[in-house]
């Protein structure tokens, strides 16, 4: 936190700078005292940057922005909706932070209306349970080493946990543990929270062959999931980051023979919940497992309505 604010600093849009030192130490203080997420903090500051960046190539001064610029933003957005959504809520948040503080007298975001977002179906794509069976099969078929080992458990933990990307690059060896007779994973999921749930027989087995290979299993405070020594094949001492772990889940698509650009990390949290719902797990107990506020955003991740058998397709004989 320390080395956030000096980066701030060099960072603040001039927009901002050119509204005096108060308005800059509270845009600051908004980035570090309000936003405590890290991932939250880094896509408000890109949505902050670009509105301002669209602010000053019209003229405009701090002061001077009233609703139907932002409108007029929001209006020439060609983003997804979703992406769109998120970038006003990064506006509202910060012009109520900047009105709280005496900034400003309203905020300017608050009346305009986000674009319409459609959730029935979600675009992230899912694999079925035999093309994710064949993709954790393939990253062993050849050799069983220490990153392959390592790539099998971090896809694994994420198709059974349905955890994010983000929790699992985040979990330490301490929070893989028993309880009585079952094994569990300790998640610590974005905004501070956290949640256990039961680890699957498989996710076991991928776990424990890693652990054992790796000899980290006593280091309980110590990243589960570490980044490599180049080509060497051996762990560093550093936590896997997000971004590395999605460079490994196309590489190992790709050997598969998958389409590498359709296969994300959020793939697999979407073919964990839809292959549970396909075998009877009902809405709520994803819900819960996939650590969703609302039923509604499970939903998204349902993809039974989209697998149509290649069979019957085969039907339409022109």
């Amino acid at each position: 936190m320390a080395d956030l604010v000096p980066q701030l600093k060099r960072t603040l849009p001039a927009v901002v700078q050119d509204a005096g030192e108060n308005a800059s130490e509270r845009v600051i203080e908004f980035f570090t005292a309000e936003i405590r997420n890290e991932n939250t903090r880094e896509a408000y500051a890109r949505a902050v940057r670009r509105f301002f960046r669209w602010v000053a190539q019209r003229g405009l001064d701090l002061s001077d922005i009233e609703p139907v610029h932002v409108a007029a933003y929001v209006e020439e957005d060609d983003r997804a909706p979703a992406t769109v959504k998120q970038n006003l809520a990064a506006l509202r948040r910060l012009f109520d932070f900047l009105v709280t503080g005496q900034i400003l007298s309203s905020n300017p975001a608050e009346p305009v209306r986000s674009p319409s977002l459609q959730t029935e179906s979600g675009k992230t794509p899912a694999l079925t349970a035999e093309e994710a069976r064949e993709l954790l099969d393939s990253v062993v078929a050849e050799k069983q080493g220490l990153p392959q080992l390592r790539d099998r458990a971090i896809i694994g933990v994420m198709t059974y946990t349905f955890a994010r990307v983000s929790a699992v690059c985040r979990l330490d060896v301490g929070d893989y543990f028993r309880a009585g007779r079952r094994w569990k994973i300790r998640l610590h999921e974005k905004g501070g929270q956290r949640r256990t749930v039961p680890v699957h027989h498989k996710a076991r087995d991928y776990i424990d062959k890693y652990l054992d290979a790796a000899g980290i299993r006593e280091e309980r405070d110590e990243p589960l999931f570490r980044s490599l020594k180049g080509r060497t094949g051996k762990l560093t001492g550093k936590r896997l980051l997000a971004d590395n772990a999605l460079q490994m889940v196309k590489r190992r698509a790709e050997e598969a023979g998958f389409d590498s650009a359709q296969v994300t990390c959020h793939t697999f949290r979407a073919t964990g919940i839809t292959t549970f719902l396909e075998n009877g797990g009902d809405l709520e107990t994803a819900q819960h497992i996939a650590g969703h506020a609302s039923a509604n955003t499970t939903r998204i991740y349902d993809h039974r309505d989209q697998q149509v058998a290649q069979e019957e397709i085969e039907r339409v004989r022109i």
